[in-house]
């Protein structure tokens, strides 16, 4: 792998998270899996149900990487060996992603999010009736 020097002036970022990567400089290999299950209840109460991952189908799938099917020619030139960057600034990196300054031979990230949303039926209401009497 072609390698070269990254210089990054400043950077601000306020959360990283959930398999999530920062990465300056080069790197090799960078691999991210990001798997939740998301919650909402609509109750007065919260009482603790027992969930797993493997009661739901999307986290059973083999992950799928599409296969090129046509060639991919490249060719690079790189006179100048730094990578310069300004300022950086990130509000959030988050569920299985990648912010990079260099080069990344191969990446692969991964994110599986089960939404569960649990809101109670609406209590159908009687009519509102007009009793004055306006004759």
């Amino acid at each position: 792998m072609f390698s070269r020097i990254s210089k990054v002036k400043s950077l601000l970022s306020d959360t990283v998270s959930f398999s999530s990567t920062l990465q300056i400089g080069d790197t090799s290999y960078i691999d991210g899996n990001s798997q939740a299950l998301a919650v909402q209840k609509r109750s007065e109460t919260f009482q603790s149900v027992d969930i797993h991952f493997e009661d739901y189908e999307i986290f059973k799938r083999p992950f799928y990487i599409p296969r090129l099917t046509e060639p991919v020619i490249s060719s690079f030139s790189n006179p100048n060996p730094f990578i310069r960057v300004g300022n950086i600034n990130i509000i959030g990196i988050s569920a299985s992603s990648v912010v990079g300054v260099g080069n990344v031979g191969h990446a692969r990230m991964e994110s599986r999010v089960k939404h569960i949303r649990e809101v109670p039926k609406k209590i159908e209401e009687a009519p509102v009736v007009d009793s004055t009497n306006n004759t």
